[in-house]
């Protein structure tokens, strides 16, 4: 009889004892592992809090004045043209705390500003600032000797702030073509199929900070399609170094908080603006322009990066062309209206103007919360032959509902006036030149530009409704809800879908009297004047998709007017464009 055999049953047993144990040696491992691991991203993450929090106390001592040096992209020594002075003072202005203590992340944000604001210059092609201990080299021995002696008794080591500029040559030539950027809404939304954006030829030629005061000389000129050419020149600098730099004026404008960043600048043009798609006229301008503004190097107010305010002077020559008569050599193709307003106005006008830019809203161009504002004030009169008074200002809000910016609401209102002053008979009412028109796609939705308000009888041939004429006192409201399309390419870029409602009018001449008036005599004639400003309320509501570009605010949108005038130019799909929301 044949004994059992045990010996396949204990290996098989210690074969099982031996697995679990690898596999517990296994898991025990990596259960270590992953404790270490734990335990090393807390250490780092201390030891980057510990950092972090030395950096945000550590104070730097950064003495006066900086080291402004040229880039030398060779070995030869390249002479830097631009004023160190005033690069000095645009530090100053911009955070950079000299002789005092400031953290790391202070002087980062003030860095970072200075940058910004150098290179709206475009006098550079880059700026770049460095930070050095002071070893009373030779190269900053340009810093006092007073400032190291103070500072080097203190605690804290003392540093040397070096900028580091690329100048752009001293000329810069362009030449190119493009679409024609004045008008383009109106030729887009304009009635006429055959009405098309203009193609345009430019050449420019522009001399960068050519005194070494980062200032700006441009000579433009441009061509369209259609001949029509325009030519522009501009100079523009820093108010304090239009005066002798040692001198008290400009002294006094540099200790101001923002001192060295207030521009002074020049401008002449002639010009040929196209108005015949709405009321069939040309206006020929040559006019000069002196600005004061708080920023420098833009074009226009809305263009600004920041918070503008400025003071225009202009003096020039207006005059208004009607529309000609394709087969008649003398006949005009306006209205009766138009051709009475033709020929030659002398505009002598000062005008104050100030905009936020979106500066307090999250994006300038797609705005989801934050506010936004314009105002100007003009008063024209002798020696021009137009005297006015005009008013006009504007607002707009954003808020989100939610924590997340899917959804918005947004509002905006705007308004203004213009009352005729004839400086004891000097100068006559405002032209057709001077009104106020409202209507188009970033004003009042569902009318063409120039759509609504007083027109003539009859017009010209793109004009067969009537001209429009323009009027003296006009508003405009709306209130839009915007969405992020969900989990699209669309919402990717910033895309959104919006809903909106708007209202508006644009009346004639209102008498001073019934506006400015308080007294009981004129009170019955205010009233009056208000009931007919409600009762020619225009109302429209629709749907679009919009978008932020560099370029400005892009829209596509399909409005559907629902109270309306029987002569006001209608249009449901419009394409706008425009540098602030609404």
């Amino acid at each position: 009889m044949a004994s059992p055999n045990y010996n396949n049953n204990n290996n098989n047993n210690n074969d099982d004892d031996g697995n679990n144990h690898n596999h517990q040696s296994t898991s025990n491992h990596s259960n270590i592992n992953e404790l270490l691991q734990q335990r090393a991203q807390q250490q780092q993450q201390q030891q980057q809090q510990q950092f972090m929090s030395f950096v945000n106390r550590y104070g730097l001592n950064i003495l006066f004045p900086a080291y402004v040096t040229a880039k030398n992209k060779d070995s030869t020594t390249r002479t830097l043209k631009t004023n160190k002075d005033l690069i000095n003072a645009r530090l100053l202005e911009n955070g950079i705390l000299f002789e005092d203590m400031q953290s790391m992340p202070q002087l980062q944000e003030g860095v970072s500003r200075v940058v910004d604001n150098l290179m709206r210059t475009q006098a550079f092609h880059s700026v770049q600032l460095e930070l050095d201990k002071n070893d009373d080299d030779t190269e900053n021995n340009n810093n006092n000797n007073k400032n190291n002696e103070t500072t080097s008794s203190s605690s804290s080591p003392s540093h040397t702030l070096k900028v580091i500029l690329d100048e752009k040559k001293w000329y810069s030539l362009y030449i190119g073509g493009g679409i024609k950027h004045e008008g383009i809404e109106e030729s887009l939304n304009s009635n006429a199929s055959s009405k098309l954006p203009k193609a345009q030829f430019e050449t420019s030629v522009t001399f960068p900070n050519w005194t070494g005061y980062l200032d700006r000389t441009m000579l433009q000129y441009t061509v369209d399609q259609t001949a029509t050419s325009r030519f522009v020149f501009s100079h523009e600098r820093p108010l304090y170094s239009w005066f002798p730099e040692e001198g008290t004026t400009a002294n006094t404008i540099l200790a101001l908080a923002k001192g060295s960043q207030y521009a002074l600048g020049v401008r002449a043009w002639m010009d040929t603006l196209d108005h015949e798609s709405s009321r069939s006229y040309q206006e020929y301008q040559r006019m000069i322009q002196w600005r004061l503004d708080n920023t420098g190097n833009v074009s226009r107010p809305e263009l600004s990066p920041l918070v503008y305010w400025g003071v225009d002077w202009t003096l020039g020559l207006r005059d208004v062309i009607p529309r000609k008569d394709p087969t008649l050599p003398y006949a005009a193709d306006a209205s009766p209206e138009i051709v009475a307003q033709s020929g030659c106005s002398l505009q002598h006008s000062i005008k104050w103007e100030a905009r936020t830019n979106g500066y307090y809203t999250d994006d300038r161009y797609q705005p989801t919360t934050g506010v936004d504002g314009h105002i100007q004030a003009e008063l024209a009169g002798p020696p021009g032959d137009v005297g006015y008074i005009k008013l006009q200002g504007g607002t707009a809000g954003h808020w989100r509902p939610l924590s997340s910016d899917a959804v918005s609401f947004h509002t905006t209102f705007a308004t203004g006036i213009l009352q005729s002053i004839s400086f004891q008979g000097l100068c006559r009412s405002p032209t057709i030149s001077d009104r106020f028109f409202v209507g188009g796609p970033m004003q009042l939705r569902g009318f063409l530009p120039a759509g609504i308000g007083p027109r003539s009888k009859t017009g010209g041939s793109t004009t067969p409704g009537g001209d429009a004429m323009g009027g003296h006192f006009f508003y405009t409201a709306s209130i839009a809800a915007s969405i992020l399309p969900p989990n699209t390419v669309l919402a990717d870029y910033g895309i959104r879908l919006f809903a909106f409602g708007n209202a508006g009018t644009l009346v004639g001449m209102v008498p001073s009297s019934s506006l400015w008036s308080s007294s009981s005599n004129n009170n019955n004639g205010c009233m009056e004047e208000w009931i007919r400003v409600a009762q020619s309320t225009r109302l429209s509501a629709g749907v679009g998709i919009s978008g932020g570009t560099p370029m400005g605010r892009l829209e596509l949108t399909y409005a559907w007017p629902l109270r309306y005038g029987p002569k006001d130019a209608r249009r449901n799909l419009q394409f706008g464009f425009g540098f602030s929301y609404g």
